[in-house]
């Protein structure tokens, strides 16, 4: 990849934030994800719904263009997580990756808020990293080993 150039198209990040939890809070762990991964600040969005009882959820949204995304995204991702995380992606990327180019990965909110990164699969916020074309998912699970990503 020549350099200055990103791999990356886009990146969606996006999650829900329950009536039981501090909006605001959900939200400076949204940026924390978006500003490692970004030379740019967060434009957060939100959208409400009412859930089952009446109470208020609001979904929360960031969308970045690929020249927002810093080249090495993957590996300032890979520095912050865990070996344990890490051999869990080694296990289990193929279904983390799609056939468009796509690359899933959910992150613990609370870990977020405390400036962490930790891999989680409950209630998560949302990554998907659309990368250029030309990156098929064999493409992608190599970029994601070579970046430290997986063990």
């Amino acid at each position: 990849m020549p350099p200055g150039s990103t791999p990356f198209l886009s990146a969606h990040l996006r999650v829900i934030a329950h009536a039981t939890e501090d909006i605001q809070k959900v939200e400076q762990a949204t940026r924390f994800l978006v500003e490692l991964i970004s030379q740019t600040e967060a434009d957060l969005t939100r959208q409400y719904a009412k859930g089952h009882h009446g109470n208020i959820i609001a979904t929360i949204s960031a969308k970045l263009a690929g020249k927002a995304l810093l080249p090495n995204a993957l590996q300032l991702l890979s520095q912050k997580l865990s070996e344990s995380d890490k051999q869990f992606l080694d296990n289990d990327i193929e279904s983390c990756v799609d056939k468009e180019g796509n690359l899933y990965l959910r992150f613990n909110k609370q870990e977020a808020f405390l400036g962490r990164v930790k891999l989680y699969q409950g209630d998560p916020i949302r990554m998907r990293l659309k990368f250029v074309f030309g990156y098929d998912s064999d493409r992608i699970i190599d970029l994601c080993r070579e970046s430290g990503l997986m063990s």
